[in-house]
């Protein structure tokens, strides 16, 4: 069995390793596909540090090949996509029994081995079966539609609610696009126009580029209350305080992404409006509900272009986006196809 490792910055080497199931509960997946995403390039250049060597692919979808007498969900041939965070197993919530609420939680492809390799082996519990009519390609964004329902969760807003959204990337368009769904108003802000025009095709009705305009903009949109809250997208080019303005006194900020860059923000603003800070990091408990919204079409992920590629290319890939990520441009993620 193949396995692909960065053992040390802008390094991809492959290496050969036998798993096979332990105990009942386990299953043997065939990987079939792994999102390729800005976060696995940062690791191969090094400006993210997680302990080398590390196997990427933080999102990925199989096939079952073997499953453990013990397994009732899952068994040979189920497609399936492979949780991409676990509880830690030992901080104090997890041992009350409460993993959900796992103070470490365990990410694939920086806490612990991603799935960019043949076959994975893993919990029954770690598997959610998909249904015919969610594809490969579709089934890989599970992780991050499950980081949004958390966001949403967070904010918990009344409808009509506007929100102010920071970061036209994935996991800003697809945010925008669920707040609609549950009946809210996103404001999708980015100073990036090709970005936006992407959103306006999946239905985002409010884009806003990041001008001088900005504020007097989402003031004209919201009747001069400004957003009753706001979320800041990580790897954004926009700067961490520029949620605080666009704000309505009283409201709620949220961080949210699978990773922050180092970033300097002055409080006052925030400090003279009453704003809640918090984050959401981790899409733990949404991924039955993140396959449903897709079953149900609430995500509209034609317009992000995702394109696929041999694994063979694997290499070749992350030195070029890496490259272009360094160059400061806007890296759409992709599929690595282990087939």
């Amino acid at each position: 069995m193949r396995i692909w490792k960065i053992p040390a910055p802008k390094q991809l080497v492959t290496e050969e390793r036998d798993e096979s199931v332990q105990t009942p509960t386990q299953a043997k997946v065939k990987v079939t596909n792994v999102l390729l995403s800005p976060s696995e390039l940062r690791i191969w250049r090094g400006s993210v540090k997680p302990a080398y060597p590390v196997v990427p692919g933080r999102f990925a979808v199989g096939v079952v090949s073997e499953a453990g007498e013990g397994c009732v969900s899952v068994e040979k041939n189920t497609r399936v996509y492979i949780h991409d965070t676990v509880p830690c197993g030992k901080c104090e919530q997890c041992l009350a029994g409460h993993g959900e609420s796992c103070a470490a939680m365990q990410a694939a492809g920086i806490d612990r081995e991603g799935y960019l390799r043949d076959f994975a082996v893993t919990e029954e519990a770690d598997l959610s079966p998909l249904p015919p009519s969610v594809s490969d390609t579709d089934a890989l964004f599970v992780g991050i539609i499950s980081l949004c329902e958390a966001v949403i969760d967070r904010l918990d807003a009344p409808k009509g609610t506007h929100i102010a959204v920071f970061g036209a990337g994935e996991i800003g368009n697809i945010l925008c696009q669920l707040l609609i769904y549950h009946q809210a108003v996103p404001i999708l802000i980015d100073p990036d126009e090709a970005r936006l025009s992407a959103a306006a095709a999946c239905g985002i009705y409010y884009t806003l580029k990041a001008d001088e305009e900005l504020l007097s903009n989402i003031a004209r949109i919201t009747g001069g209350r400004m957003a009753a809250h706001s979320v800041f997208t990580s790897y954004n080019p926009m700067p961490a305080d520029i949620p605080y303005e666009a704000t309505a006194a009283g409201g709620t900020v949220v961080y949210t992404g699978f990773g922050f860059p180092a970033a300097k923000a002055s409080l006052k603003p925030a400090l003279d409006r009453r704003l809640t800070l918090t984050t959401v990091t981790n899409d733990f408990s949404n991924s039955a509900a993140a396959i449903n919204l897709l079953v149900n079409k609430a995500v509209n992920l034609a317009p992000f272009g995702l394109e696929t590629y041999p694994v063979a290319e694997a290499e070749q890939l992350f030195a070029a986006r890496a490259e272009e990520l360094a160059a400061g441009k806007n890296v759409k993620c992709c599929v690595l196809n282990l087939m």
